[in-house]
C-alpha cells in the first residue's frame, strides 16, 4: 500500500525517455533510483549545473544523484546508495543492496524492536525477513536512519493522529531542557524551537551590553503569523513586542537604559485558557506587564529562535519596513530560553488523550 515503507509502498515503474541520442531504447535498469534523483539527471542530460542561490539566497545543497551514467549504461554502479523514508510512523532505510522497514501499529511506541531487515539483492519482494540472522547489519541501518532522520527534520514522528507534537523517542527529551542560543548562529530548527514553549510557561533572559549607540533586535521567535520578539528601541528603551498572528500587536516597554552591562528577562506564564501572561523584567525588576495574550501553539511560531536579528518573515513588520532584520549592534550574550510548566488547564497526559481521539477516529 503507498503509505507503508516495505518496497511496495514506496518502488514503482520508471518510465524515462530522452530524444537528444543520449540513450539507447527499450532498455531495462535494476540499479536503486530514487525520487530525488530525477533533477540532477535532468540537469547533466541538459548540460547546466544546480543553481547555487536563487535571488541572492543559498539554496540547499540538493540530495539527489544524477542517473544518468545507469542510463547511458546498463552495467554502471548505482549513483544512489542510501535513502530515508518515513510515513505516517512507518520507517525505512535503503543501503547497498539492504533495507530495514517497519510495519508501525497506531497508537504504539517507536521503538527499534519494529525493525524488519531484508536483502534486497536476493530478495527483491522481501519475503525473508532477516532481523534475527544480521542484528549487527539492522543495527547498523537503524542507527543511520536515527542519524538521517535528525538531519532530514523527520522527527516528530507521527502516525495521523496529531501524536507527532508529543509523542517522541526517549532520547529526545533533550529539547525541552533550558537551551542558550548565541548571536551569530543560524535559525534555531521551527520544531526545535516550538517545544521550549508548547502549551507552557517559559521565560527567556538576556544579557546584553548598551552603549550610547545601542539599538536593534535582541532575540525573536515567529514572524506574521505569530511570534514574540525582543529590541532594544531608540533612546535605549527595551521593547516585548507579541504577535498573536491574527493582527493584534502587544508591547511592553521599560525605561531608557544607562550604558554598561544588563540583564533582560521575558517571562510568559501560562495561566490557563490557552493564555499567558507576560512581563519584561530588567536588572531583577519587574518594569511592564500584560495580564493576557493568547497562546501560541499548533504550526505557530512558524519561524524558530533567532538571536540579534530577526530574519525573513518578522514578527514587527513595522519595524522590518524600517529596519530590515535589524540586528543588534552591540555585544550580546547567549540569550537563555527556560521551559516552565504546562498551563494548569492542560490534560497531564496529553499523549493518552490523542490516542483516545484517534482511536475514537478510526
Amino acid at each position: 500500500y503507498k503509505i507503508n515503507t516495505h518496497a511496495g509502498g514506496h518502488t514503482v515503474p520508471f518510465l524515462f525517455s530522452w530524444n537528444a541520442g543520449q540513450l539507447n531504447s527499450g532498455e531495462m535498469r535494476r540499479q536503486y533510483s530514487h525520487v530525488s534523483d530525477i533533477f540532477p539527471t535532468l540537469l547533466e542530460l541538459i548540460g547546466i549545473d544546480a543553481p547555487t542561490s536563487r535571488n541572492g539566497i543559498n539554496v540547499k545543497p540538493r540530495t539527489g544523484s544524477s542517473m544518468a551514467p545507469t542510463l547511458r549504461n546498463a552495467s554502471a554502479p548505482p549513483q544512489r546508495t542510501e535513502a530515508l523514508y518515513e510515513m505516517i510512523g512507518h520507517r525505512g532505510f535503503y543501503r547497498d543492496g539492504w533495507e530495514i522497514v517497519t510495519l508501525h501499529q497506531p497508537f504504539t511506541p517507536f521503538s527499534d524492536s519494529e525493525w524488519e531487515l531484508y536483502d534486497l539483492t536476493n530478495d527483491r519482494t522481501e519475503l525473508h525477513n532477516l532481523a534475527e540472522s544480521h542484528p549487527e547489519k539492522l543495527a547498523e541501518l537503524a542507527a543511520a536512519w536515527n542519524n538521517a532522520a535528525w538531519d532530514g527534520q523527520v522527527f516528530p514522528l507521527d502516525e495521523g493522529t496529531g501524536l507527532k507534537y508529543v509523542l517522541r523517542p526517549p532520547e529526545t527529551e533533550i529539547v525541552q531542557q533550558p537551551l542558550s542560543v548565541w548571536p551569530g548562529t543560524p535559525t534555531l530548527e521551527r520544531w526545535r524551537s516550538l517545544q521550549l514553549i508548547w502549551l507552557s510557561s517559559f521565560q527567556f533572559q538576556a544579557p546584553i551590553t548598551v552603549t550610547e549607540q545601542s539599538l536593534g533586535t535582541i532575540a525573536a521567535h515567529g514572524d506574521q503569523s505569530g511570534g514574540y520578539a525582543l529590541y532594544l528601541l531608540e533612546d535605549r528603551r527595551p521593547t516585548l513586542v507579541f504577535n498573536d498572528g491574527r493582527g493584534a500587536l502587544t508591547l511592553l516597554t521599560g525605561p531608557s537604559l544607562d550604558a554598561g552591562e544588563h540583564l533582560l528577562e521575558c517571562s510568559f506564564d501560562a495561566i490557563g485558557g490557552n493564555t499567558w501572561k507576560l512581563s519584561l523584567t530588567i536588572d531583577g525588576v519587574t518594569v511592564d506587564e500584560h495580564p493576557e495574550v493568547p497562546m501560541l501553539y499548533a504550526m505557530s511560531p512558524f519561524e524558530g529562535i533567532s538571536v540579534g536579528r530577526d530574519p525573513r518573515s518578522p514578527v514587527w513588520w513595522e519595524r522590518y519596513e524600517t529596519h530590515g532584520s535589524f540586528h543588534y549592534n552591540s555585544a550580546q550574550g547567549p540569550v537563555l530560553w527556560i521551559p516552565g510548566p504546562k498551563a494548569p488547564d492542560q490534560p497531564e497526559d496529553v499523549v493518552g488523550l490523542l490516542r483516545m481521539i484517534g482511536a475514537k477516529f478510526e
